[in-house]
């Protein structure tokens, strides 16, 4: 029977690249463990240098100036009680192609007691490992340390399905009774269930505790969600904390501990609630940590630039967001007013630039032009796809002028359903730093802004009950073109997330949907491709968003 381990869980929020203060961060939270009288203090995976890194992985310099910093650590622990697991980015001795390994080292008293590489490298979805790392070779870490059995884990090895070698199983063979996993797990709406089912299916399998530490924060289109946890062997977690919350938090646990209460998940999991925390999160991150701090939004008085502003003024504050409306030919009344209500609730500047003389200067300009070419004029009245996407242009060079002349960062207002269909328009309403909201569905959209209505009422009624609409034309409305959210979204998602046939799709809808419908929406999403690859980053919070689905440009198969 193992002595009592008061844990300390670094939850923590790295900046790529940034080793002197990731460092300082490491040295003074062990500090802070050690006061408090923490036996072990965990980190998550390659905390030292943030994840992911790409490329940097395989800069010789990059991985030297980590093993220099992770030095300081191991000197400052000389004095200390308490023992270290800090993920870092190590060094093949070897002559190898890939010479670098993601790593985890155990630290005590100015000395590293162990060093463990992980054996399975992701190379799906988000993750491209197997590029950068080299896998360690099948091996297990187990030794004795305060009467327990302690083996050691990075991230994707209890994620072992898909692979024929399971390094669970290995070391369940070593008999542990504590497991630690260090993670860079990133977010999406779906992942607590599925990391929950997953550690409970092994420590029930093999019949010993699991720790599970995991990083938090932004990470260009990436969210960690942190929610780190402990997991004993009877199947019960014990400890959970906090979602989207940098933090050292403290957990005490004996093997033998008996009427333990488990602790639950919030009831928000899942829910707007959630999603709009991550994505207010992911917003901050990308500011801060690549020096930004001020933001300009394009303001249409429709329901996307209405929650991109709120997520904006959340994330930033009311003194660092601007916010534009730009009225055109066809902009109703309400479309302006409504934008200047949502800026006086949420205190945040607001400029309206009226863009119709531009746009008629242009295009009477290209009229002429082509009548001087001999080219035929489209008949008055008329309104082609070009003046349709000439008006988005002019918008898209207004905010980049505020964002050039004022050093704002301009935040695209797009959603997942329109860069889905290709309703939008490049270097016009996709120009801008980030797509704040382009992983989230329509449908979607109006929950997450009543929800942020439920905590505060800044999103005007009139823009959540008004028809969406580009209003590039008269009267126009999305459904004229679309069909409705409500059934896009279910085929979207199918298609997108699940991967699954237009006859698969078809048949889950039971039939409320023509196949027809199902083949164009499909359709629709693959000939866009191209528009999709020009975005900005976009926050990931879906289980595939765009940067994990790999899909040709050019591609003829339907189906």
């Amino acid at each position: 029977m193992g002595e009592t381990i008061r844990f300390a869980v670094a939850q923590m929020n790295p900046t790529v690249g940034d080793y002197p203060a990731n460092c300082r961060k490491i040295l003074e939270w062990i500090d802070n463990a050690e006061k408090k009288k923490a036996d072990l203090i965990v980190f998550p995976e390659v905390a030292l240098c943030g994840y992911p890194m790409w490329d940097l992985a395989n800069k010789q310099d990059f991985i030297d100036e980590g093993l220099k910093q992770l030095q300081k650590i191991v000197k400052a622990t000389a004095q200390k009680n308490i023992a270290v697991v800090v993920g870092f980015v190590s060094k093949e001795t070897g002559p190898r192609t890939r010479s670098s390994y993601n790593s985890a080292a155990w630290i005590e008293k100015g000395t590293i007691r162990t060093v463990y590489h992980k054996q399975l490298l992701p190379t799906y979805d988000v993750f491209l490992e197997n590029i950068f790392f080299q896998a360690g070779r099948k091996e297990s870490s187990v030794f004795r340390w305060k009467n327990h059995r302690i083996g050691l884990t990075i991230c994707e090895d209890i994620w072992d399905d898909r692979y024929s070698i399971k390094p669970l199983r290995e070391l369940k063979k070593k008999k542990p009774d504590l497991v630690l996993n260090i993670s860079a797990s990133p977010y999406h709406r779906d992942v607590v269930g599925i990391r929950d089912r997953l550690i409970k299916k092994h420590t029930q399998k093999y019949h010993f505790s699991m720790l599970y530490v995991n990083q938090v924060g932004g990470q260009d289109d990436l969210l960690f969600d942190g929610r780190s946890f402990f997991c004993d062997a009877k199947n019960r977690i014990l400890f959970r904390a906090p979602a989207f919350e940098e933090g050292l938090f403290y957990f005490d646990w004996t093997d033998n501990k008996k009427g333990a209460v488990q602790v639950p998940n919030p009831g928000w999991t899942s829910q707007p609630r959630e999603i709009y925390k991550a994505l207010v999160m992911g917003v901050r991150d990308y500011f801060y940590k690549n020096g930004f701090t001020k933001a300009v939004i394009g303001l249409s008085g429709g329901i996307d630039s209405a929650l991109v502003a709120a997520l904006a003024v959340d994330a930033l504050g009311k003194e660092a967001v601007k916010g534009v409306t730009m009225p055109g030919t066809y902009s109703s009344e309400g479309s302006w007013a409504d934008s200047e209500v949502l800026a006086k609730r949420l205190g945040m500047e607001f400029h309206t630039n009226p863009i119709r003389e531009k746009y008629s200067f242009l295009l009477n300009a290209y009229r002429e032009q082509k009548k001087r070419a001999g080219e035929a004029v489209p008949e008055a009245g008329k309104i082609t796809l070009a003046m349709e996407n000439l008006q988005a242009r002019i918008r898209g060079l207004e905010l980049m002028y505020i964002s050039n002349d004022e050093g704002r960062l301009v935040l695209t207002t797009g959603n997942k359903s329109e860069l889905a269909m290709g309703y939008c328009t490049l270097y016009g309403d996709m120009a801008g730093g980030l797509a704040v909201i382009g992983d989230v569905y329509k449908t979607d959209v109006y929950r997450l802004a009543r929800y942020r209505n439920s905590i505060g009422e800044v999103i005007p009624e009139s823009i959540l009950t008004k028809a969406p609409s580009a209003e590039l034309r008269p009267d126009q409305k999305d459904e004229d073109s679309l069909p409705p959210y409500e059934v896009l979204d279910e085929i979207l998602y199918r298609y997108i997330e699940k991967n699954r046939s237009c006859n698969d799709i078809t048949r889950a809808l039971k039939n409320r949907v023509a196949s027809s419908v199902v083949t164009e929406v499909i359709r629709k999403v693959d000939h866009n491709e191209y528009k999709r690859r020009q975005t900005p980053p976009i926050l990931r919070v879906s289980e595939k968003a765009w940067f994990g689905r790999r899909m040709p440009i050019t591609n003829r198969f339907l189906g």
